[in-house]
């Protein structure tokens, strides 16, 4: 499982975010924190750590604009898959 924690340190080490000022609401993408190469970055993350493909047709705002959206969506597909 993946957590606010993981994805952090993620963007803090790898990604080389500025990470003091991000929040579980903070929008990554849309206010430029991460741009998209980072985000293709981050989603590579998330597939590894949570051992699931991200569906194209998911890379969406809704989806990962977050690190509460990017959890959200984990669990969501957590549990899609669980059934």
């Amino acid at each position: 499982m993946i957590t606010k924690e993981d994805l952090i340190s993620y963007m803090a080490q790898e990604l080389g975010v500025e990470t003091s000022d991000v929040r579980e609401e903070t929008l990554l993408f849309s206010s430029g924190i991460i741009d998209s190469f980072a985000l293709v970055s981050l989603i590579t993350f998330i597939e590894e750590k949570c051992r699931f493909r991200v569906n194209p047709m998911d890379v969406t705002l809704d989806n990962l604009d977050s690190i509460d959206r990017i959890l959200g969506y984990v669990r969501r597909c957590r549990s899609a898959h669980s059934r």
